[in-house]
């Protein structure tokens, strides 16, 4: 079974150069791109990490300005520690930048499957499709 993919996404702690890549390709998914701040919880936060000390420190920054929102960390490479780090401290998922962008595709998909309230694969959230 294969889930729907978010509405709208936010970003945190992307520069530019990385913010103009993703909203193109999360454009070409259907997705779009949240404001930095305000406005309604996004459906998603993608959020890049850079360090093993600074994945408990992105986290609570997402938590303070998006609220309880699911949470997909940007690993600047493929890095087993870093991703099991996330995964320990709450982010439901975690995706390399550089690999294949069908496995961000499916990382959405699959977290919109989850059990926990408010995703926005849950009943009355949003339409199916995508």
């Amino acid at each position: 079974m294969r889930g729907p993919l978010p509405r709208e996404a936010r970003l945190h702690g992307a520069d530019e150069s990385l913010r103009s890549l993703l909203r193109d390709v999360l454009g070409d998914m259907g997705i779009r791109l949240a404001p930095d701040a305000g406005g309604e919880r996004p459906d998603v936060v993608l959020a890049l990490v850079e360090r093993e000390d600074s994945v408990p420190l992105v986290l609570r920054a997402v938590e303070e300005s998006s609220g309880p929102v699911p949470v997909l960390v940007l690993l600047p490479f493929e890095d087993e520690r870093l991703r099991c780090l996330a995964m320990r401290l709450g982010a439901r998922g975690c995706y390399a930048l550089g690999t294949p962008l069908e496995s961000l595709k499916r990382l959405l998909r699959d977290m919109s499957l989850s059990e926990a309230p408010g995703h926005w694969g849950e009943p009355g959230r949003h339409d199916e499709g995508a």
